[in-house]
């Protein structure tokens, strides 16, 4: 699958990030000082950059593309 110019934002990253060291989304918030409904907010949008729908096709795609590592 190629995404060719997908834009995550600083805050998706740092959310992706968390995401792929097992946090949970209230986790995050509480990481991030931000609302869990924010974090899932974050999650959605770069779901919606990537064409996914799983929160692990998400980080796989994040991981593959090297927007986090």
């Amino acid at each position: 699958m190629s995404v060719p110019d997908v834009h995550i934002t600083p805050r998706e990253m740092e959310v992706l990030h968390w995401m792929a060291e097992g946090k949970t989304a209230s986790e995050i918030g509480t990481i991030l000082t931000i609302s869990y409904i924010t974090v899932n907010q974050h999650i959605r949008n770069a779901k919606d950059k990537f064409g996914v729908f799983k929160d692990t096709a998400l980080v796989a795609q994040a991981l593959r593309h090297h927007i986090i590592s």
